[in-house]
Formats: structure tokens, sequence, C-alpha cells
């Protein structure tokens, strides 16, 4: 008879393979009393990229099954017997090669849409609650499916405008790759300490802004070359082990800046985080508005709430008053309007803007024009947020 931890072990080893589909190359599955997963996986030596796709994509779903606390691969490669061996012992018995043929691909037609069911096996169980962040009142992502639209820019900005609104503002950086908070707030050389009371991260203060960002804890021309697990790892270490607030003195918003797309990190934040709404950065171009309404479906099926769009780079205004639409015009608010969201924003081109982010000191710390776009901005962010208890959730719909 086996004991209660290991029925228990065999039934997360069960469901692990329940997960993943049991598939042919999934050669076996072994959980530990300390929760640690090792997966063996069979990979084809022809294909190693194909293999590492492999595995990160599986370590990446099972790390999401409630009760595995960690997880480890191990690549196996099958070879064939060489036709000639030089001993005229028996050879020792090896895997053989299965050679045949894959099942013919499906070739993917214009008009394809990503199934509910493909979606889903990413996503955590509804069983498994959310995180809770003592200390924060509300969490607001901003986030961007194409980088290079500003989305930093905004963050920022709209941090600092609710601070000298007089709210009690956190910046969270969850950009891992390219971290630029630190630039943009001047706190580049900035360590974060560790608290000797609570053991937890005491975030940069800035512009009357608490901040946080991996920026801090790295070396700024260093490649971050890590995997999803580290990537969500590292997020959920920045939320949960710093000392944002008190439960006496809770920040009043805690703004997440998430790196472009719809990746680990994005989905970590959506699924693991209780996050009050979503706000998506985009600029006028096609190009740009195609990713927003993938962001927008990521969120829709994440139950996150879309406060509404901010349109940058909206025009270029020239000497003479004249507005010149560099990267098209009015794309936010049709983008918008199709997806049932307000326009929040039409930010346009301004140099002191792109100034201010370079030298550490936001155009938000300024009364001037510049600085005003921002302080409107919080102030209608401020309202939506107000409202998510009293307005149901717009549908977003989605149209070819």
């Amino acid at each position: 008879m086996f004991g209660s931890k290991d029925k228990s072990r065999r039934k997360l080893e069960e469901k692990i393979a329940e997960v993943l589909g049991r598939p042919g190359w999934l050669e076996s599955v072994s959980v530990g009393e300390d929760g640690r997963a090792v997966l063996v996986i069979q990979a084809d030596p022809a294909a190693p990229e194909a293999a590492e796709a492999r595995r990160i994509e599986t370590e990446g779903k099972v790390e999401l099954i409630p009760g595995v606390k960690s997880v480890t691969s191990v690549l196996t490669a099958e070879r064939a017997a060489h036709a000639s061996h030089s001993s005229h012992a028996p050879a020792a018995p090896q895997k053989q090669v299965n050679l045949s043929p894959a099942p013919a691909s499906r070739r993917v037609g214009k008009g394809a849409r990503l199934s509910d069911e493909a979606l889903q096996q990413g996503r955590v169980p509804s069983s498994v609650p959310k995180s809770s962040l003592p200390g924060i009142s509300r969490i607001l992502v901003v986030a961007s499916a194409k980088g290079g639209v500003g989305k930093s820019t905004v963050s920022v900005n709209l941090a600092i405008a609710m601070a000298k609104a007089g709210m009690k503002v956190g910046l969270m950086d969850a950009d891992i790759y390219g971290p630029s908070i630190p630039t943009m707030l001047g706190t580049v050389s900035a360590e974060p300490k560790t608290s000797p009371e609570t053991g937890k991260l005491q975030p940069v203060e800035a512009c009357g802004v608490k901040s946080l960002s991996i920026g801090y804890l790295s070396d700024p021309d260093a490649p971050m070359i890590w995997r999803g697990p580290i990537v969500m790892s590292a997020i959920t270490q920045m939320l949960n082990d710093a000392d944002w607030g008190t439960q006496d003195a809770p920040l009043d918003v805690l703004i997440i800046d998430t790196p472009p797309g719809t990746g680990d990190a994005q989905l970590t934040i959506a699924q693991r985080v209780p996050v009050t709404a979503a706000l998506i950065v985009t600029t006028p171009q096609e190009v740009a508005l195609a990713d927003v309404r993938r962001g927008a479906a990521m969120f829709a099926k994440t139950e996150v709430p879309v406060l509404g769009v901010v349109e940058t780079m909206s025009w270029f205004e020239d000497p003479a008053g004249t507005r010149h639409y560099l990267m098209g015009q009015g794309g936010g608010a049709a983008t918008a309007a199709a997806l049932g969201l307000p326009l929040l924003a039409e930010l346009p081109m301004l140099q002191a803007i792109r100034e201010g982010g370079d030298a550490g000191k936001p155009a938000a710390l300024s009364d001037a024009a510049a600085g005003q776009l921002f302080h409107e901005l919080a102030h209608r962010v401020a309202i939506e947020l107000d409202g998510l208890t009293s307005r149901p959730t717009p549908e977003i719909v989605f149209e070819d």
C-alpha cells in the first residue's frame, strides 16, 4: 500500500501527464516530496531548436499546475545503432529512432483564430486563487502588444501625475528584457535596500513614486537571457517580496509597466495577480493597431477589465501651428470604438516628453503643456478606475 504522500505524488504525476496531453515524446514524469517535478522529454538530435522550444513550453505549462513547486526537464536524444560495429561483441541494446513520417501539417489560412481550447492550455485553473497583495489597493497594468509605442513613457508620467494629485503610487517595471524605468526616473545608480524588520525589498523612491525594476539589480549592459519560468519568478518576487505599502497605509495604485507582446510576463501578471484593470497604449498606424486588438483579446480571455486606449505620437505640430499626422490619423479612436473602449488620450510628438525621459526628469513633473497632457490623462484614468465598481465590464467584440 502506498502512503498518503506517495498517493499525492502519483496523483500530481498523473495530472501533469493529463495537462500535457500524454504526448509520445514525454518519456516519464516524477514528482518528489518537495513538489519538484522532473520531466524526461524525448528529443530529435537533428532538430535541437525545436527540442529546446518544446522543453521551455512544457516547463511553463507544468509550473502553472497547483502543487508543483519547481520544474526540471531532461532531454534525451535517440540514436540508431551504426550498421558497422568495430567489436564482435553484441551491441548494447539502444533505442531506435522512429523514422515514420510526421502527420501532414495543416496550413493555417487567412482569418484563422486561436481556439479557446488552445488558449486554455496555459491558463491557471479557476480553482487557484490569485495571490493577494496586502498594502496595495489597486493594480493597473499598462500594456502594448507592440514595442516602441511609448508604453514606458506613459507609465512613468502617469504615475508621477497621479502622485502629484495626492495619490500614493507605486511603479513596477516588468519589462525584464528592456527595463527603462530607472533611466526615465533618473535612478539608474540606485540599489534597493532590504528591510531588516521584514526582510523585503524597499522600493526606490523618486519623483514622489515608489519604484522597482530589474534594472536596479542588473548590469545595464548585460543581456537578460532568461527563459519563461525565470521571468515569471522575477516578476512574482518584485510583487510579493517588496514593501509597497502597509495595511494601514496602502498604495492607492500600483502601476505595472509590462514588456511588449502577450507572453510569459503578461500572462503571469494577468493570471496570478489581482489586477484591477489594464490600459492599452498604441500609435495610430495599422501595424500597431493590429497588435492592440491581440492585446485586448488576451485581457478579455484572462478576465481583466480594460479601461481604455491611449494613443501616442498622434501628430507633430510645426512652428506655424500646422499638425502633421506622420503615423496616420484616427487609428486609435477607430480601434477603441470597435472594441467598445474609450480613447483616454491622444498624445502628440513633443520634444519635451522625449527630453524629459532621457534626462530622468519626466514631463509630468512640469506644469507646462507636456505635463498637462499627463495630468489630464491621470484624471481620466482615476475616474475610470473608480467607476469599475459601479458599471459592468464592457464586452469586447472582435470582427474581421
